[in-house]
């Protein structure tokens, strides 16, 4: 009898044993399937409104010479001010706080009006439509911080430096006139993210972007010239951004 109490005894020790050793077998592979499986990259792309923040004071009082009124001008750089921007960028992640990648940005705006051209001959002066369209390329280097506000809630802040390409298609009457440019610029990013799975979230984002032209070329279709800008000619192309976007993380 006592020989089968310490045979049950000694059984179930060893029941005990091996599952604990299961058991620590099962968390130690799975501590090394979640270090295995970090997302190394993060693909994103998103899409949304900004503002440019440049006064436009000089430039309205400069086109009151066009026979545009107040209230033209106005309307004019209102819609200007306010235009589209679309971007991209892909991080490699260090681990799974910080990365390093690339940005890609494009800001997009433009607007048109009715004025006229003085052709200083007392008799003639030319009507038609006075139009601007802005295209501003960005691609730059960047750092990315990421924080867990929980399981599906995440905060995100970037920094990117990189190079702004200008380029405006502006039209007087029937007078094409190219100007093109391009200057270092910053980007700063803030924003929040939800996952809805391990490898998809979607998100909004702030963002800023400063950059400022000091020279330009202007190509009127006879005649190219390079022009420096300086002290309230220079251009600023800066602005803030709301945007929404989606990640890929694999």
């Amino acid at each position: 009898m006592k020989t089968m109490v310490t045979r049950i005894f000694s059984l179930l020790v060893l029941l005990f044993l091996s599952s604990s050793v299961v058991s620590a077998k099962r968390t130690y592979v799975q501590k090394i399937d979640s270090i295995v499986s970090v997302s190394r990259f993060r693909v994103s792309v998103d899409g949304g409104l900004a503002y440019l923040i440049a006064s436009t004071k000089n430039a309205k009082s400069q086109m009151s010479g066009y026979g545009i009124s107040d209230l033209e001008s106005d309307r004019y750089y209102r819609e200007f001010k306010l235009g589209e921007q679309y971007g991209a960028s892909v991080h490699y992640m260090i681990n799974p706080r910080y990365g390093l990648g690339v940005d890609y940005s494009l800001f997009t705006t433009g607007s048109s009006v009715m004025g006229f051209v003085d052709s200083q001959d007392v008799v003639n002066r030319y009507y038609g439509i006075f139009s601007e369209q802005v295209y501003t390329n960005y691609i730059g280097l960047s750092y990315l911080q990421v924080r867990n506000l929980s399981s599906k809630w995440s905060y995100y802040g970037k920094l990117s430096v990189g190079i702004s390409l200008y380029r405006n298609e502006s039209m007087m009457i029937i007078a094409p006139i190219l100007i093109t440019g391009n200057s270092p610029a910053i980007m700063g990013f803030s924003g929040i993210n939800y996952s809805f799975s391990k490898h998809v979230s979607a998100g909004i984002c702030i963002s800023d972007f400063f950059s400022v032209l000091t020279k330009i070329r202007v190509d009127d279709g006879t005649n190219i010239n390079e022009v420096k800008l300086e002290g309230e000619l220079k251009e600023n192309l800066s602005r803030f951004s709301l945007t929404t976007g989606i990640q890929i993380h694999f």
